[in-house]
Protein backbone atom coordinates (compact mmCIF):
# COMPACT_ATOMS: atom_id res chain seq x y z
CA UNK A 1 0.00 0.00 0.00
CA UNK A 2 2.68 2.43 0.69
CA UNK A 3 4.42 1.53 -2.39
CA UNK A 4 1.15 2.39 -4.46
CA UNK A 5 0.35 5.33 -2.69
CA UNK A 6 4.35 6.53 -3.35
CA UNK A 7 4.00 5.44 -6.55
CA UNK A 8 1.20 8.16 -7.14
CA UNK A 9 2.50 10.68 -5.24
CA UNK A 10 5.86 10.73 -7.60
CA UNK A 11 4.02 10.72 -10.30
CA UNK A 12 2.20 13.75 -9.99
CA UNK A 13 5.51 15.53 -8.24
CA UNK A 14 7.41 14.59 -11.29
CA UNK A 15 5.06 16.81 -13.41
CA UNK A 16 5.69 19.38 -10.70
CA UNK A 17 9.73 19.13 -11.49
CA UNK A 18 9.66 18.79 -15.18
CA UNK A 19 8.09 22.29 -15.10
CA UNK A 20 10.69 23.55 -12.28
CA UNK A 21 13.76 22.29 -14.44
CA UNK A 22 13.11 22.67 -17.83
CA UNK A 23 15.98 25.46 -18.15
CA UNK A 24 18.89 23.00 -16.63
CA UNK A 25 20.89 21.38 -18.27
CA UNK A 26 20.07 17.64 -16.95
CA UNK A 27 17.33 15.78 -16.76
CA UNK A 28 16.29 15.10 -13.20
CA UNK A 29 14.08 12.62 -11.46
CA UNK A 30 12.41 12.48 -8.11
CA UNK A 31 14.44 9.96 -5.71
CA UNK A 32 11.60 7.38 -4.58
CA UNK A 33 13.95 6.49 -1.43
CA UNK A 34 13.37 9.68 -0.10
CA UNK A 35 9.48 9.86 -1.20
CA UNK A 36 8.80 6.39 0.49
CA UNK A 37 10.51 7.63 3.83
CA UNK A 38 8.59 10.70 3.15
CA UNK A 39 5.64 8.54 3.00
CA UNK A 40 5.48 6.12 5.62
CA UNK A 41 5.43 8.92 7.98
CA UNK A 42 2.14 9.86 5.87
CA UNK A 43 0.33 7.19 5.27
CA UNK A 44 -1.22 6.91 9.56
CA UNK A 45 -2.05 10.52 8.78
CA UNK A 46 -3.87 10.30 5.48
CA UNK A 47 -6.21 7.14 7.25
CA UNK A 48 -7.14 9.07 9.95
CA UNK A 49 -7.98 12.78 8.21
CA UNK A 50 -11.34 13.31 5.76
CA UNK A 51 -11.97 15.90 3.36
CA UNK A 52 -9.97 19.01 3.43
CA UNK A 53 -7.63 18.05 5.77
CA UNK A 54 -6.36 15.25 3.52
CA UNK A 55 -6.25 17.36 0.63
CA UNK A 56 -4.19 19.69 2.09
CA UNK A 57 -1.85 16.73 3.56
CA UNK A 58 -1.51 15.72 -0.27
CA UNK A 59 -0.59 19.10 -1.51
CA UNK A 60 1.98 19.32 1.43
CA UNK A 61 3.56 15.97 0.63
CA UNK A 62 3.63 16.16 -3.36
CA UNK A 63 5.23 19.57 -2.86
CA UNK A 64 7.71 18.10 -0.31
CA UNK A 65 8.40 15.05 -2.71
CA UNK A 66 8.85 17.32 -5.56
CA UNK A 67 11.84 19.12 -4.37
CA UNK A 68 13.62 15.78 -3.08
CA UNK A 69 15.42 15.30 -6.63
CA UNK A 70 18.07 13.58 -8.41
CA UNK A 71 20.10 14.34 -11.72
CA UNK A 72 20.01 12.15 -14.49
CA UNK A 73 23.58 11.82 -16.04
CA UNK A 74 22.91 9.18 -19.11
CA UNK A 75 25.44 6.53 -19.43
CA UNK A 76 26.82 6.43 -16.24
CA UNK A 77 27.20 2.92 -15.53
CA UNK A 78 29.74 0.77 -13.53
CA UNK A 79 29.89 -2.91 -12.68
CA UNK A 80 29.85 -3.87 -8.77
CA UNK A 81 33.20 -4.80 -7.80
CA UNK A 82 33.40 -8.00 -5.49
CA UNK A 83 35.86 -7.63 -3.35
CA UNK A 84 37.23 -10.45 -0.89
CA UNK A 85 35.78 -13.30 -2.41
CA UNK A 86 38.03 -16.64 -2.82
CA UNK A 87 36.11 -18.78 -4.27
CA UNK A 88 34.46 -17.21 -7.59
CA UNK A 89 32.21 -20.10 -7.72
CA UNK A 90 30.43 -19.76 -4.22
CA UNK A 91 29.51 -16.51 -2.30
CA UNK A 92 30.94 -16.37 0.97
CA UNK A 93 27.97 -16.61 2.99
CA UNK A 94 28.49 -20.67 1.43
CA UNK A 95 30.94 -23.26 3.55
CA UNK A 96 32.01 -26.05 1.96
CA UNK A 97 31.10 -29.42 3.63
CA UNK A 98 34.22 -30.78 3.35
Amino acid sequence: MASNLTTLMVMAAQKITLKATTHFNLKYKINFAQALSKMKHQIIQLTLLIGNDCLFLIHRTIKYISRTVEAVRDGRSNPRKLKNIKNNIHFTAYKSAL
